[in-house]
């Protein structure tokens, strides 16, 4: 069976020379929503995400969990408790996928991590992305993601003009008013997209990806202004593109790409969501899932949905994992 490699990013924003770090590097004037603490926030859902893919994934090759001088802490135990081969769980340092652009180091940017996936050593070409609140919630077939070397992406076209002229007059507020320029979902895809020369984006949502390696190396060969520019950032800025969508774009440019819907996911964003993403866990259907924010729930509601996902989980999860509440 053809094996795909995972990767999920992570970061213990509560850990204190993490949190001194960020505030030494961090501007004075750096937007709003780019350095809040919930952006670096976890409440160990990076676990369920792990335990989703070793229950839910046979064709998972190594998972690649991305850290700055962390780990997570019962990340061994998955090992330790034979719930995973030897060596399929690996935890890689922003100094191993920066190598050669560790000038760009401490970064706190989701984006300029993201943007440097494809340098992690041994790393097949085509590889899942996650955050580490993203989950696998039902069996899943290669097929989900490839077809033969055709990528599959979920989601629906939308036209650059209105997200293009609402960033110009934000931009213009920006530079004669200085109000803030915010990071904006729609404009980093909407940014990957000018990248390959299109006048419109093909709109994506919160669910795990497909990343070709090579893609990301032959492009940032031919424009290494374009990478440099995109990395320099430390905090997210909306000046970056949406590396994700850089990568679907360009497949759609090569037709390399099969487009397909948007589809339905186990969506944890707020209270009113409780009940249908407890509901859609058990629905074999909704293959994917997320649980967005968790820290900012109150411990009855933290209670409920984590026992939910222990139950699910339970048979893939470390015995001495005692998930923390956010109070």
């Amino acid at each position: 069976m053809k094996k795909l490699d995972f990767v999920i990013a992570w970061v213990d924003g509560s850990d204190e020379n993490h949190r001194l770090k960020r505030q030494q590097f961090q501007p004075e004037n750096v937007v709003k929503g780019a350095a809040e603490d919930t952006r670096f926030a976890h409440n160990d859902e990076i676990y369920f995400s792990i335990a989703s893919i070793l229950k839910y994934v046979p064709y998972c090759g190594t998972i690649y969990i991305i850290t700055d001088h962390q780990q997570p802490s019962f990340v061994g135990e998955f090992e330790a408790q034979g719930l995973c081969r030897s060596g399929q769980i690996q935890v890689v340092d922003h100094q191993e996928i920066f190598r050669n652009y560790q000038q760009y180091l401490p970064t706190f940017n989701s984006l300029t991590i993201e943007t440097m996936l494809w340098n992690i050593p041994n790393l097949s070409q085509y590889f899942i992305y996650l955050n580490d609140d993203f989950f696998f919630n039902a069996p899943s077939k290669i097929s989900d993601f490839l077809l033969d070397d055709y990528i599959k992406i979920y989601g629906h076209w939308s036209n650059n003009l209105l997200v293009k002229t609402k960033f110009n007059i934000r931009k213009g507020l920006n530079k004669y008013f200085a109000k803030p320029l915010a990071p904006k979902y729609t404009v980093a895809q909407m940014l990957s997209a000018e990248l390959c020369g299109m006048s419109r984006y093909f709109e994506i949502h919160h669910r795990p990806h497909v990343l070709d390696k090579i893609l990301f190396q032959k492009y940032f060969e031919a424009h290494p202004s374009v990478l440099e520019k995109q990395i320099s950032y430390r905090f997210r800025s909306a000046l970056q593109f949406l590396p994700v969508g850089l990568n679907n774009h360009l497949k759609i440019k090569y037709k390399q790409a099969e487009l397909f819907n948007d589809i339905e996911i186990a969506y944890l964003k707020n209270e009113t969501s409780i009940e249908l993403f407890l509901k859609n866990l058990n629905n074999s259907n909704v293959k994917f899932g997320c649980i967005q924010s968790l820290d900012q729930f109150e411990e009855k509601q933290f209670q409920k949905i984590s026992s939910a996902l222990n139950l699910k989980f339970k048979d893939y999860l470390p015995k001495s994992i005692a998930f923390k509440s956010p109070s």
